[in-house]
């Protein structure tokens, strides 16, 4: 979900679960992150394909087979070959022995044949390098690989097998960075009909963001996410152990260090002060087991929130195994380390930790609602609807879990195709909004579930009277320049609210990454690589920048292929 809701269906990037199944134009996959483009001009035209297997370049002399009665009629001539025939003729054996496994011998015809050939022979002298690399490619000597690839694509940029061979051999030595320009310039060439380049091209995107990752996370630590989104986290917790009396007598004190003051600083607001205020805490040695765990819990939520997994665990693992913590405080710690568990991809760890909770208090509606949203992420909709039936059972005036169930029911119709129930829980969706006018969550999920149904115009329309309510919550403009889109195929409208956004909310990273995947479809590449890299340090997660990282270096990528092979949009 985003930051227009109550809560999130996974309280970190797939917050935007609801905007992500609907909106075709922004498919998950990499032909989103490419703009067609073709040949400005024709004047560096790559060799032919070869017809010779083993990936190097065929023979170009013609044999015509020898034809004779018995007799010769004339003087017999000796023929003296030309230079391009002998060059021709090293290079057949050099693929003769390539074609045995012979890769030294192979190397050794094709050095002779470049030793020969004439420099004005581009088109030959750019596939004896070609094949040259693809023999020391064999032999794994990939420094050499590319050395070759280097010259056959001096003097051909826009040879295909030299492209994508340099690319691969440039993956083996680490440089993920050229050897996506290299593929990517292959699969562009090719217009993404290449299927085997196309998936080669997502796993160098892959390698290249985990690199860039590691690097990044040296140097910066990740920023906590917009106060609505923090706001609405915390909210979605209906038996939250900070509203209890004790935290509550606390918050009023006049005390304005270590818990006392994280608790004003929740109440205020004032989220970036609270990781320290908690740790003032627990450098005390005095404070009793309740507040130490108190403090080891809100700093685990907050460490998490700025995308510290590793010590929002640790903490919230030492109050979870603490003697004598009250249940409601453990209950809320395994339920924050499940949703970290999914998060990281370890689903059945995240389950275990659920289900320790419902065995301390089987009664907690809590749990089930918080394990109907993994359900429902998990994109089992029958076993969500089970278990936010449960949590609006035990706990039938928490509204989100009401909005939540019904939308769940909506999606399971959908999925099962019952027709009949689809519209039953739709227009039940649409009785929350006048039951509860004032819960923006009830706008998001009803506009969801008309958007999917393509009733844009209404959605739009839900989407702006919820802006009216909340003007500072700058997703609600992306949930309309994504519905514009669908809608009107409007690219000026969605590009109008998406700047928007970003006016309303400069931290909103969101906002940022839907505009540069739009700048990225509509052929600006630099407007998108400069966009995407202020949505960089607004991420809030591992996951969610190295989703930013694999746009960013997609744009980047494509820019540098259109300089240098001169590529044109394809209008």
């Amino acid at each position: 979900m985003s930051d227009s809701t109550n809560s999130s269906f996974s309280f970190l990037s797939n917050w935007k679960f609801s905007l992500a199944v609907c909106v075709p134009c922004f498919a998950v996959g990499l032909g989103a992150t490419y703009y067609f483009y073709s040949k400005s001009n024709n004047k560096n035209r790559r060799p032919r394909e070869p017809t010779a297997k083993h990936g190097i370049e065929g023979n170009n002399v013609d044999r015509k087979p020898l034809v004779s009665n018995g007799i010769d009629s004339n003087t017999v001539k000796v023929h003296k070959p030309t230079l391009s025939e002998q060059v021709e003729e090293f290079k057949k054996q050099g693929n003769a022995e390539f074609a045995k496994q012979n890769y030294d011998a192979a190397i050794t015809f094709y050095t002779q044949a470049l030793s020969m050939c004439p420099l004005t022979e581009k088109g030959l002298l750019s596939t004896l390098y070609q094949n040259r690399a693809a023999a020391y490619s064999k032999l794994n000597n990939n420094e050499n690989c590319v050395a070759d690839c280097d010259k056959a694509l001096a003097l051909v940029p826009s040879y295909k097998k030299a492209l994508s061979r340099r690319a691969r051999a440039l993956t083996e030595l680490g440089n993920f960075k050229l050897a996506l320009e290299d593929i990517t310039a292959v699969v562009m060439l090719d217009e993404f009909k290449n299927q085997p380049d196309i998936m080669f091209a997502d796993s160098v995107i892959k390698s290249l963001g985990k690199q860039n990752l590691e690097e990044y996370t040296k140097h910066n630590a990740f920023n906590l996410p917009t106060k609505i989104f923090i706001e609405n986290y915390l909210k979605s917790f209906s038996e939250d152990p900070f509203n209890d009396e004790f935290p509550q007598t606390l918050m009023k004190s006049e005390i304005n260090t270590g818990l006392e003051l994280a608790l004003k600083c929740i109440n205020n607001k004032n989220y970036e002060q609270i990781e320290e205020a908690c740790k003032e805490e627990l450098n005390k040695t005095d404070n009793s087991l309740i507040r130490r765990t108190l403090a080891l819990n809100l700093l685990a939520t907050f460490s998490i929130l700025r995308g510290n997994y590793a010590t929002g665990v640790e903490h919230l693992t030492a109050v979870i195994e603490s003697s004598g913590v009250p249940n409601k405080l453990v209950i809320n710690s395994l339920i924050k380390r499940a949703s970290v568990y999914h998060q990281q991809e370890q689903v059945e760890k995240s389950f275990e930790d659920l289900k320790r909770a419902e065995n301390i208090d089987p009664n907690s509606s809590e749990v089930f609602h918080h394990r109907a949203q993994i359900y429902l992420l998990e994109m089992n909709s029958e076993k969500a609807v089970e278990e936010f039936k449960r949590a609006v059972e035990l706990n039938p005036k928490f509204i989100l879990s009401n909005v939540q169930c019904c939308y769940a029911q909506y999606l399971h119709a959908k999925h099962t195709s019952n027709e009949l129930d689809t519209e039953k829980f739709l227009n039940k969706l649409k009785g929350f909004i006048i039951k509860y006018p004032d819960y923006a969550e009830s706008y998001t999920l009803y506009a969801q579930a008309l958007t999917e149904k393509g009733a844009y115009e209404e959605a739009d329309s839900l989407f702006k009277k919820v802006y009216e309510i909340y003007p500072e919550n700058a997703t609600l403009l992306v949930h309309r320049a994504l519905v514009v889109l669908s809608w009107k195929s409007s690219i000026s409208e969605a590009f109008t609210f998406l700047q928007q956004a970003i006016k309303v909310d400069p931290k909103c990273d969101y906002a940022y990454e839907t505009l540069g995947t739009l700048y990225i479809q509509t052929g600006k590449l630099e407007e998108a690589v400069e966009c995407l890299e202020k949505a960089v340090p607004l991420s809030k997660s591992e996951k969610e920048l190295l989703h930013i990282f694999s746009l960013r270096d997609s744009a980047r990528a494509q820019l540098a292929v259109v300089k240098r092979l001169g590529l044109t949009p394809q209008l």
